[in-house]
């Protein structure tokens, strides 16, 4: 009780304010990994500290040197394994859509040609995806594709996307300017499994793409005729255009997050339906 009184005395207002900190970097960082592969490795983690714990109390020496020597190259072993994920956390920190270089006219012109070619190309029942480049510059996989650079407009994506088209397989990329810079694009498939493996490969490849980087993608099923919006590692099925339009506009211009609000349901995990 001393100790803790005497504690408590030497206790200032830059270690509350320093504990607060703290506390708010731990949640916001595993706000950023929820629903990533990077949970269940936490998990792993935490069973080999715990039983280190355990080893140590226990005094097993021939296991305790053992772990010793293991979680002595911990700092690499980290690195490694959430590669992905540091990358897209360092991505974002500080983010201000560079969407916003363009005028409020220009952005809602952009953004009313990308719903209108979402809109009808599900109609025809042709599959699409329409990368929308954020502040996380996507040159990589631009560069990657077949180029284009071009105003983005409804008719060239949607010609593009003609089953008739030799561009029409992978995805388009819109750079934060507005211009089309690339067809045929090929995006990295999501690394997180469980219940989308019934989403097709234009689906698993925006949620890819968007768990990377902070681009959002437009996604028409050729089967279902269904538009999706994907972004930060979620999925947004069903949409109208009026869905659609709020769901970017929430995106690119507010910099916020789309929301039950706008009747679309979040699905960082999609369970068939």
């Amino acid at each position: 009780m001393t100790a803790l009184w005497e504690t408590l005395r030497g206790f200032r207002p830059q270690d509350a304010v320093d504990i607060l900190l703290l506390a708010a970097v731990i949640y916001w960082l595993l706000l950023r990994i929820k629903g990533t592969r990077s949970i269940p490795i936490l998990l792993g983690m935490s069973i080999l500290i715990a039983a280190y714990a355990l080893v140590a109390w226990l005094k097993l020496e021939a296991i305790s040197f053992l772990m010793e020597h293991l979680f002595s190259s911990a700092v690499v072993v980290l690195v490694v394994l959430f590669q992905a994920d540091i990358r897209n956390v360092l991505a974002r920190l500080g983010l201000t859509t560079m969407f916003r270089e363009l005028s409020e006219a220009d952005r809602q012109d952009l953004i009313d040609e990308v719903v209108a070619a979402a809109q009808r190309l599900a109609k025809r029942r042709i599959g699409a995806t329409i990368v929308l480049e954020n502040e996380t510059g996507l040159r990589n996989h631009i560069e990657r594709g077949v180029a284009v650079g071009a105003p983005a407009t409804t008719e060239l994506m949607e010609s593009i996307f003609h089953t008739s088209s030799p561009l029409h397989d992978g995805a388009v990329i819109i750079t934060n300017q507005g211009q089309l810079a690339a067809a045929r694009c090929i995006l990295p498939l999501t690394s997180a499994h469980g219940g989308k493996l019934f989403l097709g490969t234009r689906h698993r490849s925006a949620l890819g793409l968007t768990e990377e980087t902070d681009a959002l993608a437009v996604v028409v099923s050729q089967e279902r005729r269904q538009i999706s919006l994907a972004y930060d590692g979620k999925l947004y099925m069903g949409l109208d255009a009026d869905s659609l339009r709020r769901g970017i506009v929430a995106i690119l211009q507010d910099g916020e997050e789309p929301d039950a609000t706008l009747g679309i349901a979040a699905k960082r995990k999609v369970a068939p339906a």
